[in-house]
C-alpha cells in the first residue's frame, strides 16, 4: 500500500496480544464545528476512553463514502464540509470490542459542519458511545492514542 504512513503500537489495555494480527483498511475522521471551534469524539461507554469516529471501508466504498458513513452511523451528523485530506497513518492494536489484533492502515479526513441536523442513531450504536463536542485543549488530555495525537499535532502545526 502506498503512503501508509508512520506506524504506532498500541499500549497499555490496547497493547497486541501475540503476533497473529487481522489487516483492516480504514478511516480516521475529525470534524470540526465552525460555530464553536470544538472537536468531534466518541465517549465509549464501556471504558469511558475518547476516540475520533473510526471505522473501516468497506467494499465497494472510497475512502471518503467511508468516512461520511462512519460519521452519520455513530453520531448521527449528516452535513458535512469536506476540507481535506490529513496524513495516513498506521496502527497495531488489541480491538476489544472484536477481540482482535488488528493492523490498520488509516486513512484520514478533515470535515466541518454545514449545519447541526442529524439522522437518528441506531440503538446499537448509541449502546456503544455517546458523541462529545472538545476543544483542542480537551483533546490533548482526553485523547491517549498516538496516532490521533499525530493528526491534532498535524492540525496544530499546520493552522488548519
Amino acid at each position: 500500500m502506498d503512503n501508509q504512513g508512520p506506524l504506532f503500537i498500541g499500549t497499555g489495555d490496547s497493547a497486541p496480544k501475540g503476533s497473529n494480527f487481522k489487516e483492516r483498511q480504514a478511516v480516521v475522521t475529525i470534524v470540526r464545528d465552525p460555530k464553536t471551534g470544538k472537536y468531534l469524539t466518541l465517549i465509549w461507554n464501556d471504558d469511558g476512553r475518547q476516540t475520533f469516529v473510526t471505522g473501516g471501508i468497506e467494499d465497494g466504498q472510497s475512502a471518503q463514502e467511508a468516512a461520511i458513513a462512519e460519521i452519520t452511523e455513530e453520531t448521527g451528523y449528516k452535513n458535512l464540509n469536506f476540507l481535506g485530506k490529513l496524513p495516513n497513518y498506521q496502527a497495531k492494536f488489541y480491538h476489544p470490542q472484536k477481540d482482535v489484533n488488528r493492523h490498520a492502515y488509516f486513512q484520514c479526513f478533515f470535515f466541518e459542519l454545514a449545519n447541526d441536523e442529524r439522522a437518528e442513531v441506531s440503538k446499537k450504536e448509541s449502546d456503544l458511545h455517546k458523541p462529545a463536542w472538545l476543544s483542542l485543549v480537551d483533546l490533548r488530555k482526553n485523547i491517549s492514542e498516538e496516532g490521533p495525537l499525530f493528526l491534532i499535532d498535524y492540525i496544530v502545526e499546520n493552522n488548519l
